[in-house]
């Protein structure tokens, strides 16, 4: 996600300038560099399954089960590395409705395959694995033909195309690529570590805790598709903008994003915040959990409308590839701030308290951070440097 990130931004630039040739460059780039990161991983990740299911747990069906799945569905790591980062070069070329449409359908795939694997052939945590593999696949496979040849068929023409044949690597491409993509997949990472002991922090706090915790996150994430698609579009549209060496139109652009999503993220933030008791009510049918986790869904909703307003500023600066803002902001968020703050409620009565402060103070902060970057427009001059072609 952290190479893809980078590529939508570069793609972008180089597409509205009508060097098609160079996009399409990126996009090889991009995909060595995400195969080449990720096959490690499927490595340890089919050398190691047991191991690793064995960290959270020592129940022998558990890890078992958890070993096969890890094993089985580790294959599909490089098809859904390739699957992310064609989707966000089709996006940086002003195309979202043909990575939708494909992502779509294997999704459906995907759930039709589960059906007969476990229920039909009775292949139980394999049949699971293996589906997801076939279908994650197929949407590469599809993606792949698709760049080649053009387009799909009933899909539609693909805004880029991809030559099999050399240059597959440059080396001014790749440090742009790289210097664009590393802060974000610092953020990524980031994310994924600090779980293990904020998990264990909230254990803490309470028994319930972590349960309400974690209906929050859901909620807030599900939220986060608004954010996601205000993300991408601001991405797109600011980079071919720089692209065109147009950076009044990237400012434009940015602040209209800002001011639309703004908007739809405190009318649904608003609206969670209101229906929080029905929507506890669909986690759990006892009073005294609804009464727990109502807040927790409060403090999401709150939560939101900073995250969404990290992700519009996050997908601004994507758009030039100045990242690092969006990785100081984000892991400043984490540890500084959801972590100590968290931990406060575990060792002082504020208990519950401090949770839901935290919860929203992590993506206040991040999304302050972010904002003062954009605020400054000092991100159009590093457009600039990551717009420059291989020949310069």
């Amino acid at each position: 996600i952290g190479i893809a990130g980078g590529t939508i931004g570069l793609v972008a630039q180089r597409y509205s300038a009508n060097r098609s040739g160079d996009a399409s460059l990126v996009l090889k780039q991009s995909v060595l560099l995400g195969l080449g990161l990720g096959l490690p991983f499927v490595v340890a990740y089919w050398l190691t399954a047991g191991e690793l299911i064995r960290v959270f747990t020592e129940d022998a069906q558990t890890i078992r089960y958890g070993a096969t799945y890890l094993r089985v569905s580790a294959v599909a790591v490089l098809f859904v590395t390739f699957n992310v980062i064609a989707s966000r070069a089709l996006a940086g070329a002003d195309d979202t409705w043909i990575p939708m449409s494909v992502r779509t359908t294997g999704a459906g795939i995907n759930i039709g395959l589960n059906a007969v694997f476990i229920f039909g052939l009775e292949l139980g945590v394999f049949g699971a694995a293996l589906a997801s593999v076939i279908a994650e696949g197929l949407v590469a496979a599809s993606f792949a033909y698709g760049f080649v040849n053009g387009g799909l068929p009933w899909i539609g023409t693909f805004p880029l195309s991809v030559s099999l044949v050399r240059p597959y690597l440059d080396s001014g491409i790749l440090r742009q690529l790289i210097r664009a993509s590393a802060p974000l997949i610092g953020h990524r990472l980031g994310n994924v570590v600090v779980r293990f002991p904020l998990l264990a922090l909230l254990a803490v706090v309470g028994p319930t805790v972590v349960a309400s915790f974690e209906v929050a996150r859901r909620v807030r994430n599900l939220l986060n598709a608004f954010g996601a698609g205000f993300s991408m579009s601001a991405s797109s549209l600011v980079g071919q903008a720089l692209g065109r060496s147009d950076e009044q139109s990237a400012v434009e652009f940015g602040r209209d994003a800002l001011a639309f999503s703004v908007i739809v993220y405190v009318l649904a933030g608003g609206v969670v915040f209101v229906l929080a008791p029905v929507i506890a009510r669909l986690f759990s049918q006892q009073p005294e959990t609804i009464t727990r986790t109502t807040p927790f869904v409060r403090a999401a909703s709150v939560s939101f409308v900073g995250l969404g307003l990290f992700r519009t500023y996050g997908g601004i600066l994507k758009g030039s590839g100045d990242n690092r803002w969006s990785m100081y902001g984000r892991l400043l968020g984490l540890y500084l701030l959801l972590l100590p703050v968290t931990y406060l409620g575990a060792v002082t009565p504020l208990g519950r308290s401090a949770v839901y402060v935290a919860l929203i103070a992590e993506t206040w902060a991040a999304a302050l951070v972010a904002g003062y970057r954009v605020q400054s427009g000092k991100w159009t001059a590093i457009g600039q440097a990551h717009r420059r072609s291989p020949s310069d």
